[in-house]
């Protein structure tokens, strides 16, 4: 027969043993300690310098002194014989540590909180019945999840890109809207009138990270932001519109230097006001309402009058171009230029056309050479009509000679072929360029 017993080793009292008393005191005293177990600590490495009676740890890594080689193993104080007794403990063995508020069990891997050995529930429902596919079911007003620390995160994962990962809102167990991973590694959020059909609403690019609205958007409010112009002439690409932005639904911003170069003005309307220290407009012009729009390196320029002194009158039309160069002269209306000189008067047009208008008084002995107001750029297609302003009662004809595309000469000459001297109005037609 065994000296003690195979689970607890308590000792047994043997036949014709004498001092039976010992023995049966030492199988208490094993008892007092494993029988409803506590210990103070677990993480003491040395043994404390004044225990008190019956004071038990469970011997911490590293042992030394009167523990060494006893990790994991009960220390009891025996004050009476004021030694350390040991237990080494088998698996399963469970105490409660008074430290830490905790409960341990031994295993093949030392001691482990019990909480750390919950089991694995096949399925769990709280006041709600749980299923084959609701494995957790709760049901309550409502669910805390909180942290344990400074965060907290839910993750739902799925097996693979084309399956879904997502939070499904249900109205009497009908689905109406699904956040998520729903059939792809993209953000979605999806809505449905039945439960059946979704159409989704926003979705987010997982490579770019941009948004999009398939089934479009209706915005309230204001929007504001980086991604809005700063300003009512801010021209920064890709950003958006506001009202009154370069003139469009609201007044538009004043523009400095109408005559800048290379991109300095941005394309829109711009107010025009001389007082205002606007520069660069017609020749005259103190108000008005200027149009920039640019092509490439290209530039043009359309200019309406409000107010300008020199004649000018309000609603006239200006307009100019440039290449890559500096700007061309403003052009009013379909007239480039309208002048007169001690030669006549003379209109150049858009199109190329320049009529001249002048008085020449002739010789009686010779033809007298008329200047033109402006010079043709060519003789060809060159047009010259005359009439003989004379208050005479005989008949007077002029003839045109030696027509250039700077002059022509002219005389006048009587019935009887005698030449005169009498006063003729010219009128000419032909091109400026």
């Amino acid at each position: 027969m065994s000296d003690a017993s195979p689970i607890l080793s308590l000792p047994y009292i043997l036949p014709s043993q004498a001092q039976k008393h010992v023995t049966h005191n030492e199988a208490l005293q094993r008892l007092d300690v494993l029988v409803q177990p506590a210990v103070l600590d677990r993480d003491r490495s040395a043994p404390p310098a004044a225990p008190a009676a019956g004071a038990r740890h469970l011997v911490g890594p590293g042992a030394e002194g009167a523990w060494a080689g006893r990790e994991e193993a009960f220390a009891v104080w025996d004050a009476e014989a004021a030694v350390w007794r040991f237990l080494a403990p088998q698996p399963g063995w469970q105490t409660f540590v008074l430290a830490e508020g905790a409960g341990l069990v031994f295993t093949a891997q030392g001691w482990r909180t019990l909480i750390g050995l919950l089991p694995e529930f096949p399925s769990l429902g709280i006041a709600t019945p749980a299923d084959a596919t609701n494995r957790l079911a709760v049901a309550g007003p409502a669910t805390l999840f909180t942290h344990a620390g400074a965060s907290h995160r839910i993750k739902v994962n799925k097996a693979a890109e084309t399956e879904t990962a997502s939070l499904l809102f249900q109205s009497d167990w009908s689905g109406r809207a699904e956040i998520g991973l729903a059939g792809s590694d993209d953000f979605s959020l999806k809505v449905s009138p039945d439960g059946t059909s979704f159409r989704t609403a926003l979705s987010a690019d997982r490579a770019s990270g941009r948004v999009a609205l398939p089934q479009g958007a209706v915005v309230t409010g204001s929007l504001t932001g980086s991604a809005v112009q700063a300003s009512a002439a801010d021209a920064t690409p890709g950003r958006l519109l506001t009202v009154g932005a370069f003139g469009l639904g609201a007044p538009a911003p004043l523009v400095g230097n109408a005559g800048a170069v290379d991109g300095a003005l941005a394309p829109g309307f711009y107010g025009y006001d001389s007082a205002q220290g606007s520069s660069g407009g017609p020749a005259g012009v103190q108000a008005g309402l200027l149009l920039h729009q640019s092509r490439g390196a290209g530039e043009v320029q359309l200019f309406l009058v409000e107010a300008g002194g020199g004649g000018l009158m309000p609603g006239i039309l200006f307009s100019r171009a440039r290449g890559e160069g500096a700007w061309s002269p403003w052009v009013a209306g379909g007239i480039v230029e309208s002048a007169g000189n001690a030669n006549g008067r003379y209109i150049r047009h858009q199109d190329g056309t320049q009529s001249c208008w002048q008085k020449v008084t002739t010789s009686a002995s010779a033809d007298v050479v008329a200047p033109f107001p402006a010079a043709f750029s060519t003789a060809t297609g060159l047009v010259t009509v005359s009439s003989v302003v004379s208050n005479g009662a005989q008949a007077l004809s002029p003839r045109l000679t030696g027509r250039t595309t700077t002059s022509v000469g002219v005389s006048v000459f009587s019935a009887t072929n005698t030449r005169l001297a009498a006063q003729v109005e010219l009128i000419s037609m032909g091109r400026w360029y």
